[in-house]
């Protein structure tokens, strides 16, 4: 009798088995929940934007004065210095102003859509051992310290990408006057260390595409120039932590999450539902708009 563990059916079933578990990628050996990496990620990445009364303010205005302008945009002195301009920017801000809960709720399901997406790729690209490793790092005094850290320093670059214009030059020559050569790369330092510049900085090291994240360098001057007094509190308060949580950043898990976070960053800026909720809303007043600039 032939022996069963040699049968054909049997050794092509364990072959496959074999087979199977040779090619299973290594960071999914076990399913990572997004509940996890968005505890890793931290309150100040894996929240979704407020719109408060003051960015409403803002987007209103902006729009008011965007759509006021697609009037007759082609026309140079159709402006704010304009004698019919007030009138009509008015009525279109009075319109819009009416639509702003449900371009606020755009925004916020946009936001809250992508951070999911965002989170959900992260999860997906990182192995569970992984994210042990920096749960565990996270429950130590010095991880904890890390944390309250990057959650500062990260707040910083986002800030410093938001507002890539900024400083102005006058401002940027008072900045630079108040800083020393010797603060500015201490600045640098704690800067870099940020998880959304280790994201970048992995991924561009990783990639086979030479220009990926490359220009997140070039937030970090802004980032300084507007946010050095908070910078030189930080750096007071956590300067005899740096060197351990530098080290921390080169574990293993470490850089296999930052190079998930930078995999998925596209997802944080892809669609833009934002941008057809106003389009819709533009388009159901833009008869009137036109029909009141034209008897102007």
């Amino acid at each position: 009798m032939a022996n069963p563990m040699l049968s054909a059916p049997h050794f092509r079933s364990t072959l496959s088995l074999i087979l199977a578990l040779l090619f299973v990628p290594h960071t999914s050996w076990a399913e990572v929940d997004t509940a996890v990496v968005a505890k890793i990620l931290g309150e100040e990445l894996s929240r979704v934007p407020d719109i408060d009364d003051e960015k409403s303010k803002q987007m209103l205005n902006s729009l008011s004065n965007s759509a006021t302008k697609l009037l007759d945009q082609n026309n140079k002195d159709w402006n704010p210095s304009s004698p019919k301009w007030k009138a009509i920017y008015d009525r279109v801000h009075a319109d819009l102003e009416s639509e702003m809960p449900s371009i606020r709720a755009a925004v916020t399901d946009q936001s809250r859509n992508r951070l999911q997406a965002y989170e959900a790729n992260i999860a997906a690209h990182i192995s569970q051992v992984d994210a042990d490793a920096i749960l565990a790092y996270y429950a130590t005094p010095e991880g904890q310290r890390y944390q309250e850290f990057t959650g500062s320093v990260d707040k910083i670059v986002s800030v410093g990408a938001a507002n890539f214009a900024s400083p102005s030059a006058a401002d940027k020559r008072q900045a630079v006057a108040k800083l020393t050569d010797q603060q500015i790369q201490r600045y640098l330092r704690m800067l870099m260390l940020s998880r959304l510049y280790q994201a970048v900085a992995t991924l561009s090291q990783t990639s086979h595409d030479p220009s990926a994240g490359g220009g997140i360098g070039f937030l970090l001057g802004p980032a300084i120039f507007k946010n050095y007094q908070e910078l030189e509190a930080l750096d007071e308060k956590y300067a005899g932590d740096f060197a351990s949580f530098d080290a921390f950043t080169k574990t293993d898990a470490a850089q296999h999450f930052f190079a998930a976070m930078g995999r998925a960053m596209p997802l944080l800026s892809e669609g833009n539902s934002v941008a057809d909720s106003i389009n819709a809303v533009e388009q159901k007043h833009e008869s009137e708009w036109k029909a009141l600039y034209l008897a102007q």
